[in-house]
């Protein structure tokens, strides 16, 4: 009797390839809540104005939270905060 093992496989594990389904899921949903907020701006100026205060509303509420990634997202929003006003 011969001993046959299988080949090891050579394409993702499905740890990878579940992380990378999450990549592009949150990567749609960045895109999709950035259109969202540009046409939201567009607008009008209330709708300008009623953006840029709900923007600095998360801001804040991201600086209460500690570290880095809350720090990061706070920063990030604070230049769509800026665009918008």
């Amino acid at each position: 009797m011969s001993s046959i093992k299988p080949a090891p496989s050579s394409g993702p594990s499905p740890f990878s390839a579940q992380l990378f389904a999450t990549d592009v899921d949150a990567q749609t949903a960045l895109a999709l809540a950035r259109a969202a907020t540009r046409a939201l701006i567009a607008l009008s100026p209330d709708a300008r104005c009623e953006m840029a205060g709900a923007l600095q509303e998360e801001i804040d509420l991201q600086e209460t939270q500690d570290g880095l990634v809350p720090r990061l997202v706070a920063c990030l929003l604070e230049g769509h905060r800026r665009e918008a006003a």
